[in-house]
């Protein structure tokens, strides 16, 4: 705990905060009656092993290649097999492959990986962790930023978001034009059209999808029945993460690069990708689902239980293990390594993360039957807790 950055704490509590004032702001009327849908959905979908049969089939009728992954070393494997002898790869933002250690792994096998989206490549350059799903760098003020990249560009990096981007962005520019692979995540796949969806807001996956091969890697649960249930989570998704009712750009990716227009008949290949690959992972999804915290995986990663975490707003990525961020986060963490993460016992179950989820599951229901195998021991977490949050609040108050 001694490693706490009380200014990373303060510029996340300021970047949370504005997130908040533009949910505020931005919430529609329709919200509410979109999030009964999609808990209905996600309710029926989760683990519906039809509906992952059928997207199996759908995907492949499309052209594109699946290969399930029981676990990280079988997802790394089919990658690594399908990149082949390319050097150079780029990549957005993906959940699931920080949750399999993707980047590291390529890199160790000398390959050159760049993260296309700006927050995950100002992280992959200064070496840091990340403190939202969709806002990795929140956690940074722009003159932390700024004075990181300098070191590492060896020139001056204006202060300015502005200037940040745009010193960031030509970097990336320049591994763009010479990759031949690009590798994505999925926000969903749909079972009825066997189409991969993507959001985005900087349009780095424009650039990324248009590689010669792109490989997508998500997850089992990541499976819905149509595009128009995936749209609606989207929505969903976007309001909490952003403040925003719609992401930028979406892309629904149904079959590779084809042409029909000379006789009708179709011709594969006349752009780019020529080629698409979905690795879906399991990873201790099944076993999560036969643990009795089948709510745990009902979650779409909007992150909006952290902006309201008074821990995580205490103590940032403390609160943390890696890409597992705040309660839900360890609890998940926890199950999937199947060892309790110590960090579980800072949670004060006060139960904001369930109130301010739009799927209302219960993380504090989870914490407690994970960390405490009695009343006594979780009164002792209860108070240690509340006593290590008020200490850290006292802190941060001190000059």
């Amino acid at each position: 705990m001694g490693g706490i950055n009380f200014d990373e704490i303060r510029a996340i509590r300021k970047s949370f905060s504005l997130l908040k004032e533009r949910q505020k702001k931005n919430r529609p009327d329709y919200l509410d009656e979109k999030i009964g849908r999609l808990k209905a959905v996600r309710e029926s979908s989760v683990g519906n092993d039809e509906l992952m049969r059928r997207v199996v089939t759908t995907i492949e009728k499309n052209g594109m290649k699946v290969f399930p992954a029981k676990s990280t070393d079988d997802a790394l494997r089919a990658i690594v097999q399908e990149i082949g002898s390319e050097k150079i790869i780029v990549k957005s933002k993906s959940n699931v492959t920080k949750e399999i250690g993707l980047t590291s792994e390529l890199e160790q096998r000398g390959l050159q990986v760049i993260e296309t989206d700006i927050g995950d490549r100002i992280l992959q350059l200064l070496k840091g962790t990340p403190a939202h799903p969709t806002g990795p760098v929140a956690h940074l003020s722009a003159k932390t930023i700024a004075d990181g990249l300098s070191r590492v560009y060896g020139k001056t990096v204006g202060e300015g978001p502005d200037a940040i981007v745009e010193v960031v962005r030509k970097d990336i520019r320049s591994y763009l034009d010479t990759s031949l692979v690009g590798i994505t995540g999925a926000n969903a796949i749909s079972a009825e059209e066997g189409s991969i969806v993507i959001a985005h807001n900087e349009g780095n996956i424009f650039e990324v999808i248009r590689r010669k091969k792109h490989i997508v890697v998500t997850a089992i649960d990541k499976i819905y029945p149509t595009v128009e249930d995936a749209l609606n989570m989207l929505k969903i998704i976007c309001f909490y993460a952003t403040g925003s009712l719609i992401p930028s750009f979406v892309e629904i990716i149904s079959g590779v690069s084809k042409t029909a227009d000379v006789e009708k008949k179709f011709v594969t290949g006349v752009h780019a990708p020529e080629d698409i690959t979905l690795i879906l992972l399991d990873n201790g999804r099944r076993d999560i689902l036969a643990s009795g915290h089948r709510n745990l995986l009902l979650c779409i990663d909007c992150g909006n239980c952290l902006l309201h975490c008074p821990m995580y707003n205490t103590i940032g990525t403390e609160f943390a293990a890696g890409k597992y961020l705040g309660g839900k986060g360890l609890a998940y963490e926890s199950l999937v390594a199947g060892e309790v993460n110590e960090r579980l016992e800072f949670c004060l179950t006060c139960g904001r993360c369930r109130t301010n989820c739009p799927l209302s599951i219960d993380i504090p229901a989870v914490m407690r039957t994970i960390r405490s195998d009695s009343i006594p021991q979780e009164v002792f977490y209860f108070l240690k807790s509340h006593l290590l949050w008020l200490f850290f609040n006292i802190k941060l108050r001190l000059p």
